[in-house]
C-alpha cells in the first residue's frame, strides 16, 4: 500500500504544479477560453469519470483485487478491450477537460502537456513492465490486441454507453 500512496502523491503533485503555475500565468496573462469550450471541459470531466467509474469497477469484480490498485488476473475484456490503460486515459483526459473547464489558456496548456508526459512516461517506465513480469505472455499477446492510452474511439464510445460490466 506504500507504493500506492507514494505514487498517489506525485500525481497529485504533478497536477497540483501544472495548476497553480498555469494560474498564476493566466492571472499575469488574461486570456479566457469561450463558453463553449469551458462547456466541452465540462462534458470532457464526466466522461472522464464515468470511465474511471467503469475501469474501476472492473477491476474490482474482474481482477480479484489482492488490494487497492493491485489485481491477480488480468482483465482484457469490456472496457479494456478498447484500451489497456483506461483509467490512466480517463485521469489524463479529465485532467485536460478540468483545464477547458477553468478556462485559462496557460492552465489549461500546462495541465495537458504536464499530465499526458506523467500518465505516458508512468505506463511506458512502471505500468507496463510490472504487468509484463506479472502476466507474461499473456499480456503480451493482450497487449499486441489492444492499444496502451489511445483507444478504439467505436469501442469506447459503445462501452460508456453500455458497460460490459456483468
Amino acid at each position: 500500500m506504500e507504493k500506492i500512496k507514494k505514487r498517489m502523491f506525485l500525481w497529485l503533485a504533478v497536477i497540483a504544479l501544472a495548476f497553480i503555475v498555469g494560474y498564476l500565468l493566466d492571472t499575469a496573462y488574461p486570456y479566457e477560453f469561450p463558453i463553449y469550450l469551458r462547456i466541452l471541459g465540462l462534458l470532457g470531466m464526466i466522461a472522464a469519470g464515468l470511465l474511471l467509474r467503469i475501469s474501476g469497477r472492473m477491476l474490482k469484480k474482474f481482477g480479484e483485487p489482492e488490494e487497492w490498485g493491485w489485481t491477480t488476473k488480468l482483465v482484457t475484456h469490456g472496457v479494456y478491450s478498447c484500451v489497456r490503460h483506461p483509467h490512466h486515459f480517463g485521469i489524463g483526459l479529465f485532467v485536460t477537460s478540468f483545464g477547458l473547464l477553468v478556462g485559462g489558456y496557460f492552465t489549461f496548456l500546462l495541465l495537458t502537456v504536464m499530465i499526458w508526459i506523467a500518465v505516458v512516461t508512468f505506463l511506458l517506465k512502471v505500468e507496463e513492465v510490472e504487468l509484463r513480469e506479472k502476466f507474461g505472455s499473456q499480456y503480451e499477446e493482450y497487449s499486441k490486441k489492444v492499444p496502451m492510452i489511445v483507444p478504439k474511439p467505436i469501442c469506447l464510445i459503445r462501452e460508456l454507453i453500455h458497460p460490459s460490466i456483468r
